[in-house]
């Protein structure tokens, strides 16, 4: 893989990521599984297109799996161990840095910090 090929594929990744929604499916897969997107919906609280709309995206970043069972498709970790790490080591920084990510108008807009000029 070319090396912008590779940073564009992790700055994707990263946007994956970067959405509430995305990171509580996620948690809720961490938790267990696998699920039916019902079970995510129930878990995370959101409308059931917009969790079978995220889980699409999650799909397709390569960070879920799917497994059917007769009628129903069960959603798991994609290397369950390796996502696992990576979740916990964020949530590990978000941990020591929240309220500087809280604050950052660029990565959550409303952000709390200054403004920039």
């Amino acid at each position: 893989m070319k090396p912008d090929e590779f940073s564009r594929a992790e700055a994707g990744l990263f946007r994956a990521l970067g959405d509430e929604t995305r990171v509580a499916i996620l948690g809720a897969l961490r938790g267990g599984g696998p699920l039916s997107v019902g079970d995510i919906r129930v878990a995370v609280g959101r409308e059931l297109t917009l969790v079978s709309h995220h889980l699409s995206c999650l799909r397709n970043c390569g960070l879920v799996t799917t497994e059917r069972r007769g009628k129903s498709v069960l959603y798991s970790l994609n290397g369950h161990r390796r996502i696992e790490q990576m979740l916990a080591l964020a949530g590990e920084h978000v941990e020591e840095a929240h309220r500087k990510i809280l604050e950052c108008r660029v990565a959550i807009p409303g952000g709390r910090g200054p403004r920039r000029r």
